[in-house]
């Protein structure tokens, strides 16, 4: 699985330029603020619906344009494969699949698998729980398509849920029959989580010892749930339990207050948490750790090494360091890395490309 070639058509400070890549290392080089971001971002949008960076699709229209068009040129499984996705400052898309239209953003989704880092993922450490549940929820849209839907029942579920909770005439059995929805949306969710967080720990664990100095161990684990069941069934029942014992609560509040929306995913050291006690570069080190894990686990699930999106992945790390990340990026697929020198490569790359105002420089 690579991409070959991805046009940009308003796109950032992409007023109109193709790119062909190498499916092996691609290094984005240039003066910083000249695209070498945006670039990764136009990859990242084209193949999982959305930008790593904002969640405002109107940020990613060019100075002073109204839409954007992206279209994607690569391969999978050795058959060619193209999506494309219009934006309009309105709101108006248009997706093409090999051909096929639909509306749906998400029908992007499940082709061609991404990971990306940049300096914004420590955020993932230092944050909220808001960010690293999108980060689980992102990481299984890409090996189930039914975690995919399941999610997105769950959301409208939820949020017909919280409109009825605001309103003061709503009665309970009008509640109720939101509540049977909700429940087995959310029961899937919470344990496909778990299952995967059980998959994801010891990769997780494994690279970040690669990359740092220390002897801690890296512990992930889902909190927050509205049950430790280990079943469907069981899950089902605590959750629905657990509303009726919030009914009145939730009534005050306007809000549904239990289900996986109020999950974290909790990242510690022998039970320390690493937001609190983490040194600036432990935390870097575990949020790198983190995509990396991710990617060795898409690679796991669906037999093929996920797209790696790297930005200043080499920033402030000394020469040992840079090599440790380059043996763990090495042979993983396609990897592209936005870097404004050659030099701090740990290895060679396959095509360099430099970007200079929105252009590539021949």
């Amino acid at each position: 699985m690579h991409l070959e070639t991805l046009s940009l058509t308003g796109f950032r400070n992409y007023r109109s330029q193709e790119v062909s890549f190498a499916p092996g290392l691609n290094l984005l080089s240039g003066p910083n603020g000249h695209g070498k971001t945006n670039l990764l971002e136009a990859i990242h949008y084209v193949c999982l619906a959305h930008s790593q960076r904002t969640r405002k699709d109107k940020e990613l229209i060019e100075w002073n344009g109204n839409a954007f068009v992206l279209r994607l040129l690569g391969r999978i499984g050795g058959l060619a494969h193209a999506q494309s996705v219009e934006y309009a400052e309105t709101g108006a898309k248009r997706v093409k699949v090999n051909g096929r239209e639909s509306k749906r953003l998400s029908d992007l989704i499940g082709h061609f698998e991404v990971v990306s880092f940049s300096p914004e993922d420590l955020d993932l450490i230092r944050s909220g729980p808001q960010l690293r549940r999108r980060f689980l929820d992102i990481l299984l849209c890409q090996f189930s398509l039914d975690y995919l839907d399941t999610l997105r029942h769950y959301n409208q579920a939820l949020k017909q849920r919280n409109s009825l909770l605001k309103q003061a005439g709503a009665g309970n059995d009008v509640l109720a029959a939101y509540d049977a929805p909700l429940v087995e949306a959310g029961a899937r969710i919470t344990l496909m989580r778990r299952r995967a967080l059980a998959d994801l720990a010891p990769l997780a664990r494994d690279c970040y010892r690669s990359i740092s100095d220390g002897g801690e161990d890296l512990e992930l684990a889902l909190s927050g749930c509205v049950s430790e069941a280990e079943e469907e069934p069981a899950l089902r029942e605590d959750f629905h339990r657990k509303l009726l014992a919030l009914r009145g609560t939730e009534r005050e509040a306007g809000l549904t207050l239990a289900g996986p929306h109020r999950e974290d995913l909790a990242i510690s050291f022998s039970g320390k948490a690493v937001r609190d006690f983490g040194s600036q570069g432990q935390k870097r080190s575990v949020a790198l750790s983190l995509k990396l894990a991710s990617a060795r686990l898409l690679d796991a699930r669906n037999r093929r090494p996920p797209i790696l999106l790297l930005d200043d992945v080499f920033a402030e790390l000394d020469e040992t360091r840079r090599l440790r990340i380059g043996e763990l990026i090495r042979g993983q697929g396609q990897v592209f890395i936005a870097n404004p020198r050659a030099a701090d490569l740990p290895f060679q790359a396959e095509k360099i490309i430099t970007l200079r105002c929105g252009r590539v420089v021949v």
